[in-house]
């Protein structure tokens, strides 16, 4: 059987990495709620985009 390219053990290594980390943590705060915020603008203008035509 082939060596898996990813193992479990390093994926598990980067998420404690990232969220371990005061400095990489604050930084993917920022990240998640930018993309949160832009997720939800397109929820947004998908349900009540044509309410806001003029």
């Amino acid at each position: 059987m082939a060596d898996k390219a990813i193992s479990l053990d390093s994926i598990k290594a980067f998420w404690n990495s990232q969220i371990h980390d005061p400095a990489k943590w604050d930084h993917n705060v920022k990240l998640l709620r930018a993309v949160g915020i832009f997720a939800g603008s397109i929820v947004l203008m998908r349900q009540y985009g044509d309410m806001m035509g003029i």
